[in-house]
């Protein structure tokens, strides 16, 4: 980079933190004007990583995912689903494939029953247990 780039990134970045300064006060000032820390949520930048999540996404996703990784002794996922009305029941190892099966669920996919089970086949937990849907 040459030397007058640098002044010039220089002298913005000097700029940028002036800004983040005056929003620190303002912050401090509607503080003092509740008696009380306002719980000011930082916006997006456009430096921030694209590919991160929001907190709160992260913890609604959690929420409706029952999966979760294997500990322990157990060895493996029994999953259980009908599929046309018939009942299958699968043993698998791999988490992301499950999570692909509970986002294909619909008309003729139904998971009833996710279970982990250790070498000798024995339920360890059970991680989800939906009754089935009638049509």
């Amino acid at each position: 980079m040459r030397s007058d780039q640098q002044i010039q990134i220089n002298g913005l970045l000097l700029q940028r933190e002036e800004l983040f300064v005056r929003i620190h006060e303002l912050e401090q000032a509607a503080a003092a004007v509740l008696g009380e820390p306002y719980p000011f949520t930082r916006p997006p930048l456009p430096s921030d990583p694209r590919n991160r999540r929001k907190p709160g996404a992260l913890r609604t996703a959690a929420a409706r995912d029952p999966l979760r990784r294997l500990e322990g002794l157990e060895t493996s996922y029994r999953v259980i689903y009908h599929r046309f009305g018939q009942a299958v029941q699968e043993d698998h190892d791999d988490l992301d494939a499950l999570r692909t099966l509970l986002a294909s669920q619909g008309k003729n996919l139904q998971v009833i029953r996710i279970e982990t089970v250790d070498f000798g086949g024995r339920t360890k937990a059970v991680l989800l247990d939906a009754p089935p849907k009638t049509a």
